[in-house]
């Protein structure tokens, strides 16, 4: 199965598939998308109300990775269950925290 992210020049790319209103913010594990597509699964603990569960997820990336928030950008999915982050900063810093977020 291949990795929900990918790793550039500039940072990374991560796919989420969100389920909001769980009782806590937590990684569920890696879910298939279409075709070969992953994301890695995360319930949060906010409604999809006024953007809390987006914001919800930034910062639990945010913090996850050990970056600051303004480092996080959601890309796409503002509306969907499928989202994708886009983080800025040094690939080769950002990949073991990438990796240990996705359960073994």
């Amino acid at each position: 199965m291949r990795d929900p992210f990918t790793l550039d020049a500039t940072g990374a790319t991560l796919t989420i598939r969100v389920t909001p209103k769980a009782s806590k913010t937590a990684v569920t594990g890696v879910v298939a998308l279409e075709g070969d597509a992953t994301a890695l699964g995360l319930r949060v603990a906010a409604p999809p109300v006024d953007g809390a569960a987006n914001d919800e997820v930034v910062r639990f990336v945010a913090k996850a990775l050990g970056v600051g928030r303004s480092a996080v950008t959601l890309v796409t999915g503002q509306t969907s269950r499928v989202k994708r982050l886009r983080i800025v900063g040094d690939a080769v810093a950002l990949e073991p925290g990438l990796r240990a977020l996705i359960p073994a």
